[in-house]
């Protein structure tokens, strides 16, 4: 079955709707604990989670913000194709929304220049454009609910414009790349803290590659870029199929992550397998 094109938000949408008749100094007025009633709202229309969905699940399981940890924007000026602008605006989506999460409205103010600059390459300018995205995201730093709603409607706006430009190819692309970012990003800090309560977050988000595969192989045959990145993808799947607590998950979809306790042997394989694929990503 086709995956439904869902590559960011379209939940998240109808809460960021509600805060866009914003003052007219840009300020919002996203209530206390929007983001997270956002972010846990069922995604009914795809099988595929938002970045910022993405993020407030690992930040509930005690994901730390380590400084340096995401994607450039420095970088940016590399991406000279498509095929990388779109990976690399998928993994500037999860820094963004790690950054946000964690209260670096500093860093998350520069990614999201980027990811402007980004979707300038890939024919995405009017997402931000035709609605003062930008402009009221710069207005409400200090408010990490408001820009949790403005992300989710950022996302939104992208998903849509993408279906109207025709370029549902990009959809599984830009993806791949905010699911590589997320899972580099959670594996390091689970390498470097320790903390254990970020492993059920880390075999979630495991559990979603087969989907994003799928995506991918709908439009292998649009852009030449795609059948390499269907085989980095499959093979992490591979070391991902090799975890053996993940195997007791293939056997009973209901089986509680929370319930799988892996040790960091098993789940270094996948780890380093991440880090390779993110690794091309990132440097175009």
């Amino acid at each position: 079955m086709k995956i439904p094109y869902a590559v960011f938000i379209p939940l998240l949408f109808a809460a960021a709707c509600s805060n866009d008749s914003a003052p007219a100094d840009g300020k919002d007025t996203t209530k206390k604990d929007s983001v997270t009633a956002i972010v846990e709202a069922p995604e009914s229309h795809s099988t595929l989670p938002s970045p910022l969905s993405v993020a407030a699940m690992f930040k509930s399981s005690g994901l730390k913000f380590l400084p340096g940890i995401t994607n450039t924007p420095e970088k940016s000026a590399a991406y000279s194709t498509t095929f990388a602008s779109a990976q690399n605006m998928g993994a500037y989506s999860s820094d963004i929304a790690y950054c946000v999460m964690n209260k670096q409205t500093n860093d998350a103010q520069r990614l999201l220049k980027t990811i402007r600059e980004m979707g300038n390459k890939i024919n995405l300018g009017k997402v931000f454009d035709q609605s003062s995205l930008y402009d009221r995201f710069n207005a409400n730093l200090d408010n990490e609910d408001s820009l949790g709603s403005i992300i989710a409607e950022i996302q939104y706006q992208t998903n849509d414009q993408l279906e109207q430009n025709q370029q549902t190819e990009l959809y599984g692309v830009i993806y791949a790349g905010a699911w590589v970012e997320a899972m580099y990003i959670g594996g390091q800090v689970y390498e470097k803290d320790g903390n254990d309560r970020l492993v059920p977050a880390l075999l979630q988000q495991m559990a979603v590659s087969k989907s994003i595969i799928e995506e991918l192989k709908l439009n292998a045959a649009k852009d030449p870029a795609i059948p390499a990145l269907i085989s980095d993808m499959e093979d992490i799947q591979a070391a991902i199929d090799a975890v053996p607590s993940m195997k007791k998950l293939q056997n009973d979809e209901n089986f509680d992550f929370k319930n799988i306790h892996p040790d960091k042997a098993e789940l270094e394989p996948v780890i380093k397998k991440v880090e390779t694929l993110r690794s091309k990503i990132v440097n175009g």
